[in-house]
């Protein structure tokens, strides 16, 4: 033996000749001999899960719909990644070099813009979501409990107000607003 020669145990398998050519011209579209196309063959059908004598629609769509599932996952990602990291940097940037010319004085009478103006422009947008997103739970929490507030009015003294909670939902709402 010469060299670094490998040597192969094969293995004979009888199949229709028409089979064959069929399988031997699909192998050269590959490029890769016809022990490797049937083994790389076999291992897809067993990750898949698919078997080759039955149906499989169902099963390709849904594999299809979860893929595409995660790329609109990925997709909503950099989406949200542009909003919150991206777009309030470039933004603050931008409101800085704003803030910079407006502050810039070309001529000695000319008025400055004072920097507390700058300064309250440079609030991010996510920011001023996370906000209002945090005032509408807030008043949903207000509104919840004005639904739990009844008037009692006594036979004698003034008429007063009565919240009708339980002492787990009054805890939870202590703890909430701490």
């Amino acid at each position: 033996m010469k060299g670094n020669v490998k040597r192969y145990d094969y293995s004979a398998i009888s199949i229709k000749a028409d089979v064959a050519v069929l399988f031997r011209r699909y192998c050269r579209t590959f490029g890769k001999t016809n022990s490797e196309v049937l083994q790389q063959m076999v291992l897809f059908l067993k990750f898949t899960g698919l078997d080759p004598f039955k149906n499989h629609l169902g099963k390709l769509v849904k594999l299809q719909e979860k893929a595409l599932e995660r790329i609109e996952y990925t997709i909503a990602l950099i989406k949200n990644i542009e909003k919150t990291q991206t777009k309030p940097t470039y933004e603050m940037t931008k409101i800085l070099f704003e803030a910079y010319v407006r502050n810039k004085p070309e001529s000695e009478g000319e008025e400055r813009v004072p920097i507390r103006e700058a300064q309250i422009l440079m609030v991010p947008q996510s920011k001023l979501y996370y906000v209002k997103e945090g005032f509408k739970a807030y008043k949903k929490r207000c509104q919840y409990l004005l639904t739990k507030v009844e008037v009692v009015e006594p036979t004698f003294g003034k008429p007063y107000l009565r919240l009708d909670l339980t002492q787990e939902e009054f805890e939870r709402l202590s703890k909430e607003l701490q």
